[in-house]
């Protein structure tokens, strides 16, 4: 997949991420750094839920997928980098921010709080990514 084509893609998961929390969930991102702990409110409740009755592996790759791409384009604006797609092992590629010599799955963060441990939070972690990145 060229650079360009996985931009897009992932500004319109970005997209998608931003007309989901609205139309499910009432809540309205801008794209900043702070609404990052909006995105944590709605991955806790969702992570409720699969407690309750588990959400199916599609719904749990769309969520994680759709908000690591909102993540990610919240961190290359205010932070920089640009996304990468590691296809080392074809049974599990994966998409990540590239920024110096340094990764962010930010896909990977919300698929763990979804599914193990509602204990983190994509705003620490964004963050903690964004002080690493400026070292």
């Amino acid at each position: 997949m060229q650079n360009s084509d996985l931009r897009q893609l992932m500004q319109e998961a970005a997209k998608d991420a931003v007309t989901y929390s609205q139309q499910e969930h009432q809540i309205q991102l801008d794209n900043s750094i702070e609404s990052l702990q909006q995105v944590d409110t709605i991955l806790a409740k969702l992570h409720q839920q699969q407690l309750i009755k588990a959400h199916s592996a599609e719904v749990l790759f769309t969520i994680s997928n759709i908000f690591g791409a909102y993540i990610g384009e919240a961190f290359i604006t205010n932070v920089g980098g640009s996304w990468a797609n590691n296809e080392t092992n074809s049974d599990a590629p994966f998409i990540y921010i590239q920024l110096a010599d340094k990764e962010f799955p930010f896909a990977s963060v919300c698929y763990h709080k979804l599914t193990h441990d509602n204990s983190i939070s994509v705003y620490d972690y964004v963050m903690q990514a964004m002080t690493n990145a400026l070292q």
